[in-house]
């Protein structure tokens, strides 16, 4: 390839990607992990030795991502909680998978113009707007990103057998893992390789991929560990019995290859389907038919290797994803496509190659001037959470979860009446819905209803004994002096989730019945989780303060307004001037 053609290439890609998730780049942080990830994450918030530590020690929405939060921290410390950058970083890592995704394209086909307007629609697909204009989808896009390029080593090395190729790929594969656990799928994909390369497994090369897969087992074990602790893995026996769960299969094995040719009624939210009369949809019952007929076709076009690498790439990179061990309350995501789809053009592209008259590659303008158009429209419902869930309602109005964002996100604009009413549509959607009734119980907590509020708290701590729920009901019997209650809560509350929030409101708890020592551990405790939680430094001069220990307390008031409690400024200059 001429230097100067790479560039011409290259060059077109990164303009069309800029233009197409323009409108994303000024888009809001969302209540959809963003907060969790980013907004309210106390690791990234500085680059110190604890921080990096708790990063690499800390799991986040039940995933182990250091790589990623290491790169949320990066973003931090240049501009602050600016989600702007954050977008900015997504698009980068977006134009540069788009590069690596032409470069293999390009040595599978061996056709420059049909590898670049196959990347195109890599670039410009619909589904891939979810995991660029999602601030808390980076994950997928980093480990996309070493994972491509830990191929693209293994490439060089299947070539020219430099053992610095494969010494290269290894630690791609290693970076790849840390930065989202869905790269453990990387051996195989090195073996589906080998195959389509000599036609046969050989024992050498098996051999050869087994410090790929201790790797891969131990960041299994530490996932598996990881979405335990989050709640992330789903019982759904008492819902979908094990022959339910082969059409549930089958159906998202067909989801993503349907929605990659007919991208229409995409969603942020897909749920699981609903029994009518003890059935499931039709399409589901379908489903294992038509793949039994396409496994058919594979079957007799087994020596078209090509194709066959296009479909293992594809099976291989999306098989932790369907479902066979529930987690999340999705069946499918958009995102989940990303990295399986260099699959599906290859597939593609194996099809097209065989055509002779590469006239025809003027005509594909066509559906990629659709996809762009529909990409450049979707990049516009991750503006802010309201038109995310709304668009969610539009294509599945059963998902009360959307109800329940749409609450919060009204609570953050100060429309109580209209979250309450939210609320009140999640719980009327699902009946046995606990975070409605959570959140709903904090509307009346704080319209003065303790009743109602209690209600609430209860029927969703009988629901679902979750951190939250008892968190919330720890607070109101806190307001209404029944501190002993409000202790027992916030320590099962801890014991089911450790957040510097709880940690220090049970403290405030304890400081009230006069047991030092304890508010005095339970500080502690918050500020090693949460090391720049103003609110834990404020309380300590409270405590401070009370003991009579003035230089102390001024020291930790000092810091707290630092940190930005708003009180402490308060405090520091009533009693430290």
């Amino acid at each position: 390839m001429k230097w100067d053609k790479r560039i011409l290439y290259y060059s077109t890609i990164t303009i069309i990607a800029c233009i197409l998730y323009l409108p994303s780049i000024n888009n809001s942080f969302t209540f959809l992990d963003d907060h969790v990830q980013v907004v309210e994450n106390p690791f990234i918030k500085s680059l110190d030795f604890q921080s990096i530590r708790g990063i690499f020690s800390s799991f986040f929405v039940g995933m182990y991502q250091p790589i990623t939060t290491i790169l949320y921290a990066i973003t931090f410390a240049l501009s602050g909680l600016n989600p702007t950058a954050f977008h900015a970083i997504s698009l980068l890592f977006h134009v540069a998978n788009c590069w690596l995704i032409f470069r293999l394209l390009n040595y599978f086909l061996a056709n420059q113009n049909l590898s670049f307007l196959l990347c195109l629609v890599f670039l410009v697909h619909p589904m891939q707007v979810e995991s660029v204009s999602w601030i808390s989808a980076l994950s997928n896009l980093v480990f996309s990103s070493f994972f491509l390029a830990a191929f693209w080593a293994y490439l060089k090395y299947s070539q020219q057998q430099k053992a610095s190729s494969l010494l290269l790929c290894f630690g791609l594969f290693i970076l790849s893992c840390l930065s989202k656990s869905a790269a453990v799928v990387f051996p195989v994909a090195l073996i589906a390789f080998d195959f389509f390369k000599i036609g046969r497994l050989k024992w050498k090369l098996l051999l050869q991929k087994i410090p790929f897969f201790a790797i891969s087992i131990l960041f299994g074990i530490i996932t598996i560990f990881g979405r335990e602790t989050a709640e992330h893995l789903s019982d759904l026996t008492a819902t979908y019995s094990s022959f339910d769960r082969v059409f549930l299969v089958s159906h998202s094995v067909l989801f993503y290859p349907i929605k990659f040719l007919f991208p229409s009624q995409l969603s942020a939210f897909y749920p699981y389907p609903l029994f009518t009369q003890g059935v499931l949809p039709t399409l589901y019952y379908l489903s294992p038919v038509v793949l039994i007929g396409l496994g058919v076709i594979t079957y007799l076009k087994r020596k078209n290797h090509l194709l066959l690498f296009g479909i293992m790439w594809f099976l291989i990179t999306i098989a932790l994803v369907l479902q066979f061990v529930p987690f999340g309350n999705q069946i499918t995501t958009d995102r989940y496509l990303y990295l399986p789809l260099f699959g599906l053009l290859v597939l593609l592209g194996s099809v097209l190659q065989k055509l002779k008259d590469f006239k025809w590659l003027w005509f594909s303008i066509l559906p990629l001037l659709v996809f762009s158009f529909l990409s450049f429209q979707r990049t516009h419902i991750w503006k802010n959470d309201e038109k995310l869930w709304k668009s969610v309602i539009e294509t599945h109005p059963t998902v009360s979860q959307a109800y329940n964002n749409l609450g919060s996100y009204a609570l953050e604009q100060n429309k109580n009446k209209k979250a309450f009413d939210y609320f009140n549509q999640a719980i009327q959607v699902r009946p046995n819905y606990a975070d409605a009734y959570s959140n709903r119980g904090n509307l009346f907590a704080q319209a003065g209803n303790s009743g109602e509020a209690m209600k609430d708290f209860n029927k969703a701590i009988q629901l679902q004994p979750h951190a939250d729920a008892y968190f919330n009901r720890a607070n109101e019997y806190s307001k209404l002096n029944r501190l002993d209650q409000a202790i027992l809560d916030y320590s099962r509350s801890i014991e089911l989730q450790p957040r510097a929030d709880s940690y220090t409101n049970r403290a405030f708890t304890y400081l009230k019945l006069k047991k030092i020592s304890l508010a005095r551990e339970d500080l502690s405790n918050a500020k090693k989780l949460s090391p720049n939680y103003g609110r834990a430094y404020f309380l300590e001069g409270i405590l401070e303060q009370n003991l009579g220990n003035k230089a102390n307390a001024c020291a930790a008031f000092l810091k707290a307004a630092n940190l930005g409690e708003k009180n402490a400024n308060q405090a520091y200059s009533q009693s430290c001037r």
